[in-house]
C-alpha cells in the first residue's frame, strides 16, 4: 500500500506474548535511545527479564531513560537506584511520596489530595522511530505469565510520524517538575559496584529462562523474527496522538486545556451508527450515562463491554459500576460483562506459567462507525477523567477498525462474556451466557462466592466514587 508523508504505521497487538515480545525486540534491536513510561513496572520474571534487555542495551550505548510512577514502587529504590549508575541510564520517578518507606502507605492516607493522582500513561520508544502505546504495564499478567490472573489487553506498535509526537509527549513529562531523578529523591546508599552484582543477576536469570520451552517459542515464533526482520505488516492511515499535560495533577488547576478528554469528545460526538466501548473500569456517572442515551435516541448502536464481577481485578470499581446497569439497559445500550474463562485472543506459544486461567479485561479502546479507532491507556472512569493522566491514539482506518471489531465481536461473544438483559417477566438482570455450548441465564450476579458479593454491597454505600 503506498503510504502518504502524514501517514504512520500500526500493527495490533491483542496477543499478550507479542506483546511481551515487541518490546523485547525494540528493546534488543535499539542503537540510539529507549525511553520508557509506565504507571507499573514490576519486579517479576517479565519486568526482570526486560530490565536485562535494557541494561544489555546501556551496555552497548544506548541512552535508555525510564519514567516510572511512584504508587507501585514500595521497596524499589535500591534497585532503580543500581540501575541508574549505569553512565547511559536515567530514572526518574513520577510524582514521588516523600517517605521511601512503609510510612508512605500513611503518607497515601493522610495525603490522598495529591498521592492520589497518578501518571497512567504507557509508552515505549525506541531510537524515537518505534513506539509502543496503549493499555499494557510491565508484569507478568500482561504477558500471559502469571498463574493466577492474566490481563485481555491491547497496544498498538507503531511507526512513522506519530512516533515524533509520543516522543513529544515523554518529554514533557520527563522535563516536568513531576519527575524527580531517583538519585536525588532516594537515600539509600548504592555504589557502583552493586551494579555488576545486578547484571550478573539477571544475567543468570536471563539464561536459566532463555532455555525453556516458553522462550524457545518465542524465539521461534513468526511475529519475532518479522520485527527483527522488520518485516512487519503495518496498517497506514492518518493519526492524532492526545495526552494529559503533566499539570493535570496539580490539585490546584482547572483549566481542561491540559486534560484529554475534550480533546477526543469530538470524535465521539460525530458517531451516528456505532459505537464501540471497551473498558475494564466503567463507572460513567449520571453525566456519562445521560451522553450514552442521548446516542442511543439519535440513531447510533452502542455496545460496552466491561468486567463482570468475577473477571474484575478491582471490586470497589465494580460497585460503582452496578448502580449505572439498569439505566444504560433501560435505554437499549447493550452490555457485555467478560467472563473469567474468557480466550478472545489465542496465545502463540506455550504460557510462562502453567496454571490457573482466569481472565480479566484490561484492553482500552473505542471504534466510532466502523472507521475511527482510539488505543491508549484511560478508562471511562473518574479517575482517568480526573485524578490520573492518560495517553492515547485516534487512528483514521477502516482497516483497523474491521480489526477491532473483530476482537470486540469475539470478546463480547457469548462464549467469552455475559450479555446482560432486563428480564421483563420478574423485572430483574439477566446475564445471558453460553455454557457447554448451551445458553444459560443466571439472576444473580455469575460465578463469584457470597464473599466478594458482600464486599461489593459494602463499597457501593460508602461515598467514594470521585475516587474511581
Amino acid at each position: 500500500m503506498d503510504t502518504k508523508k502524514n501517514q504512520s504505521g500500526f500493527y495490533l497487538l491483542s496477543d499478550n506474548t507479542d506483546a511481551f515480545v515487541a518490546r523485547f525486540a525494540l528493546a534488543t534491536i535499539a542503537v540510539k535511545t529507549l525511553d520508557i513510561q509506565y504507571y507499573i513496572m514490576h519486579n517479576d520474571a517479565s519486568g526482570r527479564y526486560l530490565a536485562y534487555a535494557l541494561l544489555s542495551a546501556a551496555d552497548r550505548g544506548v541512552h535508555v531513560r525510564i519514567l516510572v510512577d511512584d504508587i507501585n514502587l514500595s521497596g524499589r529504590d535500591s534497585s532503580f537506584k543500581m540501575l541508574s549508575q549505569h553512565e547511559n541510564i536515567e530514572i526518574r520517578i513520577f510524582n514521588p511520596l516523600s517517605n521511601r518507606d512503609w510510612f508512605r502507605n500513611i503518607e497515601i492516607l493522610t495525603n490522598l489530595d495529591r498521592a492520589g493522582r497518578r501518571m497512567h500513561n504507557k509508552v515505549f520508544i525506541a531510537d524515537g522511530a518505534s513506539a509502543i502505546i496503549g493499555g499494557r504495564n510491565i508484569g507478568d499478567e500482561y504477558f500471559d505469565a502469571r498463574n493466577n490472573l492474566n490481563f485481555v489487553d491491547l497496544d498498538l506498535l507503531t511507526v512513522g510520524p506519530i512516533v515524533k509526537d509520543i516522543t513529544k509527549s515523554f518529554n514533557d513529562y520527563w522535563r516536568s517538575h513531576w519527575a524527580t531523578p531517583i538519585e536525588s529523591l532516594s537515600k539509600t546508599r548504592v555504589v557502583r559496584k552493586q551494579l555488576m552484582t545486578l547484571r550478573n543477576s539477571l544475567r543468570d536469570k536471563w539464561h536459566r529462562a532463555k532455555n525453556t520451552d516458553y522462550f524457545q517459542a518465542l524465539q521461534h515464533a513468526d511475529f519475532t523474527k518479522k520485527i527483527i526482520n522488520k518485516q512487519i505488516d503495518f496498517i497506514w492511515a492518518e493519526a492524532n496522538l492526545f495526552y494529559d499535560r503533566p499539570e493535570k495533577i496539580s490539585s490546584d488547576t482547572s483549566n481542561k486545556v491540559v486534560h484529554i478528554g475534550p480533546q477526543v469528545m469530538p470524535y465521539f460526538e460525530r458517531a451516528k451508527n456505532e459505537l464501540l466501548i471497551a473498558t475494564p473500569y466503567f463507572v460513567p456517572g449520571i453525566k456519562g450515562v445521560n451522553w450514552l442515551k442521548n446516542k442511543k435516541d439519535q440513531g447510533t448502536e452502542v455496545k460496552i463491554l466491561t468486567n463482570s464481577l468475577a473477571a474484575t481485578d478491582v471490586i470497589a470499581v465494580h460497585a460503582g459500576y452496578k448502580k449505572y446497569r439498569r439505566q444504560l439497559l433501560a435505554s437499549k445500550i447493550e452490555l457485555f460483562e467478560l467472563k473469567p474463562t474468557a480466550r478472545p485472543t489465542s496465545s502463540k506459544t506455550n504460557k510462562l506459567i502453567e496454571g490457573s486461567k482466569h481472565a480479566s479485561l484490561h484492553a482500552k479502546y473505542m471504534v466510532v462507525d466502523q472507521r475511527y479507532v482510539f488505543i491508549g491507556s484511560a478508562n471511562i472512569d473518574p479517575r482517568s477523567e480526573l485524578l490520573n493522566t492518560e495517553i492515547g491514539i485516534m487512528v483514521d482506518s477502516k482497516e483497523l477498525a474491521k480489526q477491532m471489531i473483530e476482537l470486540f465481536n469475539r470478546s463480547a461473544s457469548l462464549k467469552n462474556s455475559f450479555h446482560l438483559q432486563i428480564d421483563s417477566t420478574n423485572d430483574r438482570l439477566d446475564w445471558l451466557t453460553s455454557e457447554k455450548n448451551k445458553p444459560t441465564h443466571y439472576f444473580r450476579e455469575p460465578k463469584v462466592s457470597l464473599l466478594r458479593k458482600l464486599g461489593v454491597f459494602i463499597l457501593g454505600l460508602l461515598p467514594i466514587e470521585s475516587l474511581l
